[in-house]
């Protein structure tokens, strides 16, 4: 646990990419309950939410891979 706490405490980049990849899986898994995130979207489709999500959880993960310590 005291290596994650350090690890957001001394790249703020790691943490924004760990931010990303969770609202991204959320849109993915749940994107359909959360109906302020579709209207923000701009989408009602379902594709469109599996779409954004694996966009917005892929991006996290690259950022998360490449700025880990």
């Amino acid at each position: 646990m005291e290596e994650i706490i350090n690890a957001f405490q001394a790249n703020p980049i790691f943490s924004t990419g760990c931010i990303i990849f969770i609202i991204g899986v959320l849109i993915f898994c749940f994107g359909r309950k959360l109906f302020f995130v579709r209207w923000l979207l701009g989408d009602t489709s379902m594709f469109g939410q599996l779409f954004w999500g694996l966009i917005l959880s892929g991006i996290g993960l690259a950022i998360i891979v490449y700025y880990r310590m």
